[in-house]
This record gives structure tokens, sequence and C-alpha cells, in this order.
């Protein structure tokens, strides 16, 4: 059955068409790198303005010097893929020509990555050519994280959702500059700083706002947004002050860890059990997603603690709610 489909998945690719593939992190709408025609359709079905660079996905490492420069780079990238690949780590290279100007937004950087979800890898096996592909949502959407997720979003626009399960990781990559002599993060993901860091032996420089440039999707002020308006508060005692005795039914409340109390009301949510971060990583675009499509005004959520995971959870929460903010 895996087979049937990844040989439909396959062909569709192969003859310009996009599909629908679930990763690791997030679903992601595939297209042919070397095709600009395929590339120009996941813009379209997306609806994602053409200066938003996308993703390159490869199967390993051996696969990078065909596409882009390792020469003369500060860090060692080898280290880096043996380290983090297969997996949630996108990493920022000088492109080579082969790359069409398309895929990187007519920069001259191209951002790669290895997925480990086998249900790619058997795709990139057989079709043996980059996948660029961002997140299987409508633009600015709240990232899908199942199949039904993707339904939802894109519907018919899409020719083959192949259907891969939940992401287990839940939230996307994170991407690494190595391009300067410092090497940088553009976007906090699955992978903490402290994580590449140790790897290189080097200082990392850690996210910021003013260190996204275009060469790194996801940097909007305002993405991963539900329709549903969305406000964050620091803490659960905050939640929790919030909700009072008498909770409106029209609010929902979305804890990081599951409360000591007031568990009993239909519209109080958490995470995680216990507040592994790695839980509420995996659960936050899922939760959102249900939430989103359950009638309520409005959605209260905790936000994490500024470190590790919590860097990636609370910006994807801040771009999140950014849309509601006066």
């Amino acid at each position: 059955m895996v087979m049937n489909v990844v040989s439909l998945a396959v062909k569709i690719l192969q003859s310009g068409g996009v599909v629908a593939l679930p990763t690791e992190t997030v679903y992601g709408l595939a297209a042919s790198m070397r095709s600009e025609t395929a590339v120009r359709k996941v813009f379209q079905i997306k609806g994602r303005p053409l200066l938003d660079p996308l993703i390159v996905h490869m199967l390993d490492y051996t696969w990078i010097s065909e596409y882009a420069h390792t020469d003369d780079l500060k860090v060692d990238v080898k280290a880096l893929a043996d380290a983090f690949w297969p997996g949630p780590l996108t990493i920022v290279l000088r492109k080579k020509s082969i790359v069409p100007a398309i895929v990187t937004a007519g920069l001259d950087f191209v951002a790669i990555r290895c997925p480990a979800h086998e249900i790619f890898r058997k795709i990139l096996r057989a079709i043996r050519v980059p996948l660029a592909a961002p997140s299987a949502n409508p633009f600015g959407y709240l990232s899908p994280t199942t199949a039904q997720h993707v339904r939802d979003g894109l519907g018919d626009r899409v020719p083959l959702i192949v259907d891969g399960g939940p992401c287990n990781v839940g939230v996307e990559s994170t991407i690494l500059d190595v391009t300067a002599d410092v090497p940088r993060i553009l976007r906090p993901g699955a992978i903490p700083t402290s994580d590449i860091a140790g790897v290189l032996g080097v200082t990392v420089m850690d996210y910021s706002p003013s260190t996204g440039p275009a060469a790194a999707p996801g940097q909007l002020k305002q993405h991963y947004s539900p329709n549903t308006r969305l406000i964050l508060v620091e803490s659960a005692e905050d939640l929790s002050s919030l909700i009072g005795s008498a909770p409106p039914e029209d609010v929902a409340f979305v804890y990081l860890k599951r409360p000591t109390e007031q568990v009993h009301e239909r519209n109080i949510f958490w995470l995680s059990d216990g507040g592994d971060y790695r839980a509420v990583a995996r659960g936050l675009f899922e939760m959102l997603q249900t939430l989103d499509k359950s009638g309520y005004n409005t959605i209260y959520c905790q936000k994490a603690g500024q470190d590790g995971l919590g860097i990636t959870i609370n910006d994807r929460l801040t771009r999140a709610a950014a849309k509601f903010v006066p």
C-alpha cells in the first residue's frame, strides 16, 4: 500500500505536479526543485508570495555538493549532517546555479535539510531529485501536522495528499545560516541552539528578529495564525486568574501542563501532562487547529519559558497571535 502511494507520488512529481507529504516536523507541499513550473504551482496553491524562499529537501549529505557550496566555510557542515540529519535542521548555504531562482526568492543562498520521515525518504530515493517544500497550508495559517489538516486547508487544490500519520515533532525545523563568520539561527525550531553549538564547538548566534533575513522561511511577524482570536498569557497562574470560578463557554483556555484544578471544564485544555516541551511542541499546532474549528470566540494560551524548545514554542505563539494585536 505504501509503495503504491510512493509510486503515485513519484509519478506526479516527475510530471511536474505537486503532492503533500509528511515529514517529522509538519506536512509539506512538495514539487521537484528542478521544475520551475512545478515550484510555481506550490506558491499558487498556498497563496505564498514569491519573495518567501522555500526549503529544499534532500536524501542525505552527499547530495549537497551538486546544489550548494561548502568550501571556505568557518564551520564543519558534515559534522552538522552527521549529528542532525535526517532530522529537523535546515542549513543555509551559498547556492549553485542549478538551483532555480524561484526556489530561493532570487537570493544567492539555499536552505537545505534532510527529512527523517520514511515516506518522504522513499520518495526522494525513487525520484533522485531534491524537492522544494514549504508547509502544506494556506499561507499564513497554522501549520498542518496531520493529513486531515492539509485536506481542510487546501482541499482539492492538491492532487495527492500522502497520509503518514501525525508528525512526531510538530514544529518546523531550526534554520541555521553557516555562510557568515559566526553561524546564526534564522528561525528557532526543533533543535535548540545549544545542541548545535555543542556539535560545532563554536559560538552560535541565537535567534532574534533582527537576524532573520529573507533567506529564511517563516520570518514574517504575523504567521502560523488561526482564524480565532489568540491571546497569550505569561504563566499558568495568569491563565487561572483569567478563568476564575465560572469561565465563559465561548472562550478556550490552554495550559502547557495539565492543571491541578478546573480540569472538569469543557473549555480548558493542556498540551502535556507533565510540562515536557517536546510534548508541548508536538501538540501545539494540532491543538490550535482543533480549537480553531470548535466555534470559540477567543483562545487564551499560556506562553513557555525562554529556554530550549520554549524559545521555539513562544516564537510560533507570538507570530500566531500577532494578527490579533492592535
